[in-house]
């Protein structure tokens, strides 16, 4: 029987995954216990950080493994959202002090993958955190074909300019930005629709900032 690397890998992050879902669950039991002893809440506040960056890093390589074995079927569902985006910019503005501000209605709502978006605005936000950015403005544009797509501005330095010259197929570069350009695009290729996929494409403002669009097709 011959060995097979990808069982291995999938079996192992799964394992790792259960481990970190309990982690969080010790680290919430502490967190109410330190309520109550105040100047130690710093540490709290580094191990929520490391804890949930770990939680994140699992769950984008489980998605992506199962997309490029063809295993994972994205769930296209009708969500909300300002329920995929709140957690998140919650999450941001007390580990990291990013400010994520959203310009459409709490009601707006689209059909797609929860998990997926979740990993593409996991990663634009890091991106954007450590360019330098601490402000992020996403945008809802609705077409009358159906697509959708969510901009996100920030106040960074913006992109290279050999990112947006060489876009269209983002591959990981052994840096945190190139694999999160790699990820974010893979997360949104996923969505298709009518023989079209989804794509992303980055530019720079034209005072300040990047500019990443989140194209739904």
């Amino acid at each position: 029987m011959s060995f097979d690397i990808n069982t291995l890998l999938s079996a192992q992050l799964h394992d790792l995954k259960n481990q970190m879902q309990a982690l969080l669950s010790v680290e919430s039991e502490l967190n109410d216990a330190l309520s109550l002893n105040p100047e130690q809440q710093s540490l709290m506040e580094k191990l929520q950080r490391h804890s949930n960056n770990l939680s994140h890093r699992l769950v984008e390589l489980l998605s992506i493994l199962k997309i490029q074995n063809q295993a994972f079927k994205p769930n296209i569902d009708e969500h909300w959202l300002m329920d995929t985006l709140a957690p998140l910019s919650q999450e941001f503005f007390q580990l990291h002090g990013l400010l994520i501000e959203s310009t459409f209605d709490d009601d707006a709502n689209q059909f797609y993958d929860e998990q997926l978006l979740g990993i593409a605005l996991h990663n634009a936000f890091m991106n954007a955190l450590q360019a330098g950015a601490n402000k992020i403005s996403v945008q809802l544009e609705e077409f009358d074909d159906g697509h959708w797509v969510l901009t996100l501005q920030d106040n960074g330095p913006g992109f290279e300019e050999s990112q947006i010259d060489d876009q269209g197929d983002f591959y990981p570069n052994g840096t945190q930005n190139g694999l999160g350009l790699y990820l974010i695009e893979q997360a949104l290729k996923a969505h298709t629709r009518n023989g079209k996929s989804g794509a992303i494409e980055i530019n720079n403002q034209s005072q300040q900032g990047a500019l990443l669009r989140l194209i739904f097709p």
